[in-house]
């Protein structure tokens, strides 16, 4: 594998940089300016000067297009990804003032001043011509029309963005509130944001609201103390069932839709992985994370450090014991349970993160509803994320290793597929420190269907002549990695193997 690793550069804000969602431009704080940078060679396109209103930059988000559209007029369950036409659009935020550029229209500048209350959290909402603001406090939820110039303010939000959601193709909008001694689920119509239905919660107190992929569910998770339980409510505020089982303990920490939406995820306080069906919401498969790994099945890749100072993974025999740590009475957060479930891209694969093994990784098979490999590393994980548009390729982010003096505690990220023999170890720019280390993937088909993927269903297509002796290029690799000061652009290009006739 081939690596490009780009010059540094310096970024202002302590998040880093952020990649289009089209994979095409970065865009970073650089001082008191808004920096576009093109994303395959890292060539400033654009520097635009931020308000002197600003103090310290709190948020830097792109807008996202319209995830789907109903395929057949009628039918809710069957969504097609379509080529957006809104505007892309860059947010920029401190706690009191947004700002809102176009990043193709130099000329085109929007500027709101949420007032009183301060901004604890800002994003673009159902699209690029509409902004969110959470107040300080959690006092209400403003939504910005960008185009329409008026604002809605809803009143009482139980949470900042795991209390509110968009229905994907309708964009309707469920927001959880909490305005006296009882959880509401709140649905308001896409636009005007005018109230359609507010329904009483069967709650103690609920911790997060999710839509399917499909539209047709809101799943609310309900507290880890009311044991394993969950509510379903139809798109239109119906309740069509509850999910509860006994449990000693604590019940749920998290859950997740699967990428496809046919199945509702739920991790639990003593690690186990549950999978309900999106019909009935019966329990498909229970998955456990167990210390002792016995599978002769499963790959065990541990991480080491040479006495030179390079990482590497070694392939370990089962039986294996994963490190784990304990829990203190003082930790805020209970050190136990699942608290991370992530799907790739094609849903055949989901990481999974343990607490009492904080440096392990699980990536189960859903074809086979079995760990598939488990990436031990040799500090505690910090962050996972999929490749956005290769279902097989997973990154994984960790912190500072404590037992590495400081001449070998090289940062490094790690990729893990599928398709490899064994996961790679990318060592990062030693100006970067690993204890703040972040990592974006920049993908051009996270939207449309431009190159290799077009050519993938175009029955039409020609191979090239040197195509059939080295196998069908991939594109490359590319992901922004940095820390709160700095960041590089690293490009992978896999060397294709010799394709026999």
């Amino acid at each position: 594998m081939e690596e490009e690793v780009s010059p540094a550069f310096k970024s202002s804000f302590t998040q880093g940089s952020y990649p289009s969602p089209d994979g095409t431009l970065i865009a970073s704080i650089q001082g008191s300016c808004l920096v576009l940078q093109d994303a395959p060679t890292g060539e400033v396109k654009r520097t635009t000067q931020l308000s002197n209103e600003f103090s310290t930059i709190n948020f830097l988000k792109w807008s996202s297009p319209p995830l789907s559209l109903p395929l057949v007029e009628g039918d809710e369950n069957k969504y097609n990804v379509l080529p957006s036409t809104s505007p892309s659009r860059i947010l920029v935020a401190d706690d009191q003032v947004i700002e809102v550029f176009d990043a193709h229209d130099e000329d085109w500048k929007a500027t709101l001043n949420p007032g009183f209350g301060g901004i604890k959290y800002a994003d673009f909402a159902a699209n690029s011509d509409e902004v969110l603001v959470l107040s300080e406090f959690g006092l209400k939820v403003t939504i910005w029309s960008l185009k329409a110039n008026f604002h809605v303010d809803l009143q009482h939000p139980k949470f900042g963005a795991k209390g509110f959601g968009y229905r994907p193709g309708t964009n309707h909008f469920a927001l959880l509130t909490r305005p006296v001694a009882h959880d509401m689920l709140n649905l308001y119509s896409p636009e005007s944001y005018t109230p359609i239905k507010s329904i009483e919660l069967p709650t103690i107190d609920a911790q997060a609201l999710k839509w399917s992929p499909n539209g047709r569910w809101i799943a609310i998770l309900e507290s880890a103390s009311a044991g394993y339980r969950v509510l379903l409510y139809t798109a239109n505020g119906h309740m069509f069932r509850t999910h509860e089982q006994p449990c000693v303990g604590l019940g749920l920490r998290t859950m997740e839709w699967s990428s496809d939406g046919d199945f509702l995820v739920l991790g639990g306080y003593d690690g186990s992985v549950i999978f309900l069906n999106n019909f009935l919401f019966n329990k498909v498969v229970e998955m456990r994370h167990t210390i002792e790994i016995k599978l002769m099945a499963t790959d065990v890749w541990s991480e080491e450090l040479s006495v030179l100072g390079e990482r590497h993974y070694t392939l370990i025999t089962p039986p294996v014991s994963l490190p784990t740590v304990d829990s203190l009475a003082s930790d805020p957060v209970p050190k136990i349970g699942v608290s991370v479930i992530s799907f790739s891209a094609d849903g055949t694969l989901v990481a999974t993160k343990d607490e009492r093994m904080p440096n392990s990784i699980w990536v189960w098979s859903l074809e086979s509803l079995a760990p598939l490999a488990i990436l031990v590393q040799l500090s505690q994980v910090k962050a996972i994320q999929w490749h956005p548009s290769r279902g097989d390729l997973l990154a994984v982010v960790c912190g500072a290793d404590p037992n590495s003096v400081n001449t070998t505690n090289m940062p490094s990220v790690y990729l893990w597929s599928r398709d490899w023999d064994y996961p790679r170890t990318i060592r990062v720019s030693t100006d970067i420190l690993a204890s703040n280390l972040w990592l974006r993937w920049v993908d051009k088909r996270v939207i449309g269907t431009e190159g290799a993927l077009e050519r993938e269903f175009d029955s039409t297509y020609v191979e090239e002549e040197g195509e059939r002796e080295t196998g069908p290029a991939r594109e490359p690799i590319r992901f922004i990695v940095g820390d709160k000061e700095r960041y590089n652009i690293i490009t992978l290009t896999e060397v294709q193997p010799m394709i026999e006739e």
